[in-house]
């Protein structure tokens, strides 16, 4: 009969007069050897998965193209048109109804008419305003994604995305530096249901608890990932310039920076 004693992730087996205030454990066996250790191990990191607005992009810090802007273009009043907005936001971002859709459909119930004309012009710069987002990545951003590349990681995106932000990612630089990318318009779920993070999972050719996912917090998606048995990291590197920057979520982990990510994988 012999003792293990398990302290911060380190064992020792036999001698452990050293180790104060160590878990201690009476094994008769290797095989019971084990099995402890397996309680205090977790999987290796074998993929790193990204949230997209607000940790590898952000809207902010170029022109937008608001909601307001969009409605004095429709020559709609915006709170008006914004409660039949919002009703389409679920089927939005499930890929029941695209922009378009989305826009006629809060046009129609306002009683208001547009033309085919100043439809285009409004989606054409809800396009253009969503790739810009891509013209001001943070260069800390794709050095962590070459890093996490030599390490021999794959990498995916998950986002929650309308018709028109599909278009604009996979037409991104940013697009090639990813193994998937897995988009809530397409695959008909979204953040924080753990089936959205369970299959960028499978098409990555892992197990959940062998990814990380990295995310400013938005949507519930750090439970959300966590649910799905993924270890959640917040990125902070974006919402620490907004004019009102998000506190840190629960007890996840932080990284203000993006190559602190590095420091989470083992």
């Amino acid at each position: 009969m012999h003792t293990i004693w398990v302290k911060q992730g380190a064992f020792a087996y036999g001698d452990v007069s050293h180790i104060k205030h160590a878990p201690e454990y009476t094994v008769d066996s290797i095989k019971e050897v084990v099995t402890v250790l397996n309680q205090y191990t977790t999987p290796r990191c074998r993929a790193v998965i990204f949230d997209l607005f607000e940790t590898l992009i952000t809207e902010w810090g170029h022109e937008k193209y608001t909601k307001r802007k969009m409605c004095a273009d429709l020559g709609v009043d915006k709170e008006q048109f914004d409660v039949f907005w919002e009703e389409k936001e679920e089927e939005r971002y499930l890929g029941e109804i695209d922009c378009e859709g989305s826009i006629r459909y809060a046009i129609n119930r306002l009683g208001a008419e547009v033309s085919n004309g100043t439809m285009a012009y409004v989606l054409n710069r809800r396009l253009t305003t969503k790739a810009a987002c891509f013209e001001h990545i943070d260069p800390a951003v794709f050095r962590l994604l070459e890093e996490l590349r030599n390490k021999g990681l794959r990498t995916a995106i998950v986002s929650n995305c309308s018709s028109e932000e599909v278009k604009v990612i996979r037409e991104s630089e940013l697009y090639r530096y990813f193994d998937e990318v897995v988009l809530s318009y397409e695959v008909h779920r979204k953040k924080p249901d753990r089936g959205i993070y369970e299959e960028a999972a499978r098409r990555l050719g892992v197990e959940p608890g062998e990814c990380i996912f990295v995310g400013d917090g938005g949507s519930n998606e750090l439970p959300g990932a966590e649910a799905a048995g993924m270890k959640a990291i917040q990125a902070k590197w974006y919402t620490n310039r907004l004019p009102q920057t998000r506190e840190t979520i629960g007890a996840f982990p932080v990284a203000e920076e993006p190559l602190e990510v590095l420091e989470y994988i083992a």
